[in-house]
């Protein structure tokens, strides 16, 4: 081949993943003289083919400002580019080291927690009240509001540098990150929706600790008033959705407008089994709510509700206790695989066993729970969690909205340990769904083009545990999940991470095998700990590894 002229090896080499390009390197002399002399160009094109930039035209300048300095540093070159992106992707699957690394300065009572992993800090409220700012490198508090102002066990949403979050009055605060602070945009957020004279005392005061800083400070940008009580909010930039028992409220947070209100969420108004309800056909008690550019998602202890943000009418309803679900139905082996995972990594791969489900004509009830749901980046899959542990994920889901298309055949089930185990939080990010449960913490990564083959090809997933974060007490008192690029982040007791020594590792590991054999019971969920500080699994490439006393 290096007989063709140089641009046309290059156009085939173009088509060649990483793996490849460097098999190729060994081949002989005159190939790898070849590869180091277009090194640059053959790199750029591996990067658009493995998706690190989305445009043929982007330069390397360009392509290091889209990640942040945990995922790639400072890059001068293609090839270090893919060098790093290439060892995250290996560290999230387990071939490659991860490490733990306890985020103390934010507190030893966090409830919530949101990260902004290119601003490199951490947002945090507290079970006993405020909001806290800490630098994700160095793990020192930036900047913070007081318990007398932000309440206890308060919920926060973050994107785009707004911090929202409920005040005691059932208002949502919106702040915004002083450097990304614009005065004309400032004067278009409505009348009604003005800051308040309390906001303003309070980062008076906040800013008189360091007025000249703003990296991490943040100012009152705005004041939103649901016209009813809500349970539930959540922020997907630009749009904050707060659910109340029978209605969604969405907020364009820019502006601090009302922009729409979906009414009589409660109850199922397309099609014809609309007119034979149920309670079990009813929402219930709101678990969760997910927004997305065209859909508004409930999560009832009933159903899983979707609604066209265009109509504002429901256009699929789930329910949680009509079985079964999913077209598959995968669970966890309590075999042991006999090939431990990389070592140095924090990830153990899981033995996933995978059946067929057929339909039945009339599903068995079997009570059970919507805890939360998440729409993937990409907007095409959901990914919903069960109060038994069970993770829901539809591949594709828009294709239910068609006729003679049944979400049951686009759907598979995997059950993320014992099924009587409650489970707490979900996450969904670049493709990996994180779910956490009182028998573990969980990356799912699904095969994706698997998963659209459809007919009696088994879907293709893999399903990796964290086992140092195995403590069942520390697990069910997590109230937080949060995936970045790079990590994941949740709530820990940190006194309770197991020493090597000790055998509680090997304890913990014995539990977790045991509990996959558990019969199906009633599952509850736990309470906070009084303790808990931000934990994260870090999946950064070695040499871009930092502690935080650096």
């Amino acid at each position: 081949m290096l007989s063709l002229p140089p641009e046309l090896t290059l156009a085939i080499l173009s088509y060649l993943p990483l793996s490849s390009l460097s098999d190729a390197l060994l081949v002989c002399r005159r190939w790898e003289e070849f590869l180091k002399l277009h090194e640059n160009p053959i790199y750029h094109r591996a990067a658009l083919l493995h998706g690190y930039i989305s445009s043929g035209g982007t330069s390397i300048e360009n392509a290091g400002k889209q990640y942040s300095q945990r995922s790639v540093g400072s890059v001068t070159n293609w090839k270090d580019l893919c060098r790093k992106r290439r060892w995250i992707e290996r560290n999230w699957s387990g071939t490659g080291p991860s490490k733990v690394t306890a985020h103390m300065g934010a507190g030893k009572h966090v409830h919530r927690i949101k990260v902004d992993e290119k601003a490199g800090y951490i947002l945090t409220t507290s079970t006993i009240g405020g909001l806290s700012v800490t630098d994700l490198r160095h793990d020192k508090e930036l900047w913070s509001l007081p318990d007398s102002h932000v309440r206890p066990y308060a919920h926060c949403e973050y994107g785009e540098g707004f911090v929202i979050f409920d005040y005691v009055d059932g208002s949502k605060e919106v702040w915004r990150h002083i450097d990304d602070w614009n005065d004309d945009e400032a004067a278009c957020v409505v009348p009604a929706s003005k800051p308040t004279a309390r906001q303003l005392r309070v980062f008076s005061v906040a800013q008189e600790i360091d007025e000249s800083a703003t990296w991490g400070h943040f100012r009152p940008w705005a004041i939103l008033r649901p016209p009813k009580v809500t349970r539930a909010f959540r922020f997907s930039y630009p749009t904050l959705g707060a659910a109340g028992w029978d209605c969604i409220f969405l907020w364009d947070v820019r502006t601090g407008a009302l922009v729409q209100t979906i009414e009589q969420t409660q109850q199922m108004d397309h099609g014809p089994q609309a007119a034979e309800l149920t309670v079990l056909d009813t929402l219930g008690d709101i678990n969760y709510i997910e927004i997305s550019e065209k859909y508004a998602i409930l999560c009832g202890t009933h159903c899983l509700r979707l609604f066209s943000r265009a109509t504002g009418r429901s256009v699929l309803d789930i329910s949680s206790s009509k079985q079964p679900l999913a077209a598959w139905h995968l669970s966890l082996s309590p075999i042991r695989l006999t090939t431990n995972a990389w070592e140095g990594a924090s990830l153990v791969p899981q033995q996933v066993i995978c059946h067929p489900v057929s339909k039945p004509e009339s599903p068995r009830v079997l009570i059970d729970e919507f805890i939360a749901v998440h729409i993937s980046p990409c907007g095409s899959h959901l990914a919903a969690l069960m109060m038994s542990s069970r993770l829901i994920i539809i591949h594709d889901f828009e294709r239910a909205l068609q006729p003679n298309v049944d979400v049951f055949d686009l759907s598979l089930e995997v059950q993320l340990g014992s099924p009587s185990r409650s489970s707490r939080y979900l996450a969904f990010e670049n493709g990996r769904i994180s779910a956490v449960t009182k028998t573990g913490v969980y990356i799912v990564e699904p095969d994706w083009p698997s998963l659209s083959t459809g007919g009696d090809t088994p879907p293709k997933v893999s399903v990796f545990r964290v086992p140092v974060l195995g403590e069942p007490s520390c697990l069910g008192a997590i109230s937080c999940l949060q995936m970045t690029d790079t990590g994941l982040f949740l709530n820990w007791d940190t006194d309770l991470l197991p020493v090597e020594s000790d055998g509680s590792l090997e304890l913990m590991d014995d539990i977790f095998y045991e509990s996959l054999s558990d019969e199906r019971l009633s599952a509850k969920p736990d309470n906070d700990p009084e303790h808990s500080t931000v934990v994260s699994v870090d999946f950064m490439a070695p040499d871009l590894t930092y502690s935080n006393e650096e």
